[in-house]
C-alpha cells in the first residue's frame, strides 16, 4: 500500500502530464476539481446522501382562476307576493320612543320615556356610581305598531317577560 506522500506524488505527476497534453485552462481547472474530489471523497458523500435522503418531490400549486369582470348572465328568480290581508313583516323605520306621564314626589306631572328598569341598577367597575339599567324600552314604528326592546340584566338575572 502506498503512503500518502507517494499518492500525492502520483497525483502530481498525473496532473503534470495532463497539463502538458492539454494547453487549455479549462482542462487544468477540471483536473484540479477532480483532484480535490478524489482527496475529499465529496462525490461519494453526495451519492450516499442522495440515496439515504432523497429530495422531496415538489408540490405544484393549483391553477389560479382568471381575474376580471364576469360575463353577462341572465338572473332567475320566482316572486311570491305576500298573502292578502297580511300586514307585512319587520319594523318600519323610523322608531319613536313612547313616553308616559308620572307623578313625582311633590305631586307634579312629568313626561318620561316609557321604560322599565332593573332593581339595583348597574354599578360601575370602581363601585362609585350606580347607573339605571333598562330592562324594557317601548317604541312605536312608522306604521304605528308597538316595538319592544328587552335588555339583559347587567347583574346576570333574567329580564322580565314582555307583556
Amino acid at each position: 500500500m502506498a503512503t500518502l506522500a507517494e499518492q500525492r506524488r502520483a497525483i502530481q505527476e498525473a496532473n503534470t502530464k495532463a497539463r502538458r497534453a492539454s494547453d487549455g485552462a479549462d482542462a487544468r481547472r477540471a483536473s484540479g476539481r477532480d483532484m480535490v474530489e478524489r482527496r475529499t471523497g465529496q462525490q461519494q458523500v453526495d451519492d450516499i446522501n442522495a440515496f439515504l435522503n432523497p429530495p422531496r418531490p415538489r408540490k405544484t400549486l393549483r391553477p389560479v382562476e382568471p381575474r376580471g369582470p364576469l360575463l353577462g348572465q341572465t338572473g332567475t328568480g320566482t316572486y311570491t307576493p305576500p298573502p292578502a290581508g297580511s300586514p307585512g313583516g319587520g319594523i318600519a323605520s323610523p322608531l319613536t320612543e313612547k313616553t308616559k306621564i308620572i307623578q313625582d314626589d311633590e305631586g307634579a306631572s312629568k313626561v318620561v320615556p316609557d321604560r322599565d328598569y332593573y332593581a339595583g341598577g348597574f354599578t360601575s367597575s370602581d363601585g362609585l356610581f350606580v347607573l339605571p339599567a333598562i330592562s324594557v324600552q317601548r317604541l312605536t314604528d312608522a306604521n304605528g305598531a308597538e316595538v319592544q326592546f328587552l335588555f339583559a340584566n347587567p347583574q346576570g338575572t333574567v329580564p322580565p317577560e314582555a307583556p
